[in-house]
């Protein structure tokens, strides 16, 4: 079974931060630019075909674009990350798609909460505290991204592949 996950791409970010991703996400070194995640894991891309299609467009069809900023670092454990401003929009766009697709839970159902986020480094043993004073520096002038459509990636041999692309409004 392959995976897939809906994301909201932050192109504008890479300059700043895709030379961290590189070293420290593994999601990065398997082709996943950085990202805001929606929804993963999402169903399987076989099953993706013209009815789950139209549903995914319906839900995201009203929302209009919107800008979010990047400036704010976060962290869990064992993940650095940035948090986007302001968050409302994409929790209700998570929520809309939950809602077509209620047997897709955020990140399985594993947290009560869902944090967009978008993740810098990843891994067990990391010294995210090094790495942390480093990102708050390239982030002193925020990144200002433009969110046009929810992105449906999925893995193909071990790397993430941008598949299909549902505009917003």
């Amino acid at each position: 079974m392959s995976t897939s996950g809906l994301v909201l791409l932050a192109p504008d970010l890479e300059p700043r931060i895709g030379d961290l991703r590189a070293l420290h996400d593994p999601a990065a070194r398997q082709g996943m630019p950085a990202h805001v995640t929606v929804l993963y894991p999402f169903m399987d891309p076989v099953d993706f075909g013209p009815t789950p299609r139209g549903r995914l467009a319906d839900a995201v069809r009203g929302f209009p674009a919107f800008d979010l900023s990047f400036s704010r670092v976060g962290r869990f454990p064992e993940v650095l990350w940035i948090a986007p401003e302001p968050a409302e929009a994409i929790l209700a766009l998570v929520a809309a798609i939950v809602g077509a697709f209620p047997e897709f839970p955020p990140y399985g159902g594993q947290f009560e909460t869902v944090i967009p986020h978008v993740t810098v480094a990843h891994g067990d043993g990391l010294d995210l505290g090094a790495l942390e004073p480093e990102l708050r520096r390239r982030l002193a002038d925020p990144v200002i991204q433009r969110v046009d459509a929810v992105s449906l990636f999925t893995t193909v041999r071990r790397r993430w592949r941008e598949v299909d692309r549902f505009l917003l409004a």
